[in-house]
């Protein structure tokens, strides 16, 4: 698997403790997950950064930020088929924890996305999303 974007959660004013330079951002509400998110890419390592910032008290990441405080709450990998790996992370110990479909267009449109946790750390795979 190659790795796609690193997840990290943050305040939005607290984006530039991790990456200095965001040059080109596209930025994303997501409805379901009560998330902004503020995407960014990397073209020196083909990267793309991922902040996700809470928008409240029901945002799926808002206790990860209280508990926590700012910092990488995920690695997403692009894979060529969801299923087939699903199986492969659950044989390995990985909890499923859930999935959805959404459209980020910076991603190439529409991507499917499974997450999974193990050990304190969350992984997210990614298909159908287009490399610019």
């Amino acid at each position: 698997m190659k790795i796609h974007h690193i997840g990290i959660v943050c305040k939005e004013n607290e984006i530039g403790r991790f990456f200095f330079n965001l040059k080109k951002k596209f930025v994303y509400k997501d409805l379901n997950q009560k998330n902004k998110l503020i995407i960014a890419y990397n073209p020196h390592n083909e990267v793309w950064m991922e902040f996700v910032i809470p928008q409240n008290n029901k945002s799926t990441v808002y206790n990860f930020l209280k508990k926590k405080g700012p910092g990488v709450h995920h690695f997403g990998y692009f894979v060529k088929n969801l299923n087939k790996q699903k199986k492969i992370m659950e044989k390995k110990g990985y909890i499923y924890v859930g999935s959805f479909t959404t459209n980020v267009s910076c991603f190439g449109g529409e991507i499917k996305t499974m997450f999974f946790y193990k050990n304190n750390f969350f992984t997210e795979l990614l298909s159908n999303v287009k490399k610019k």
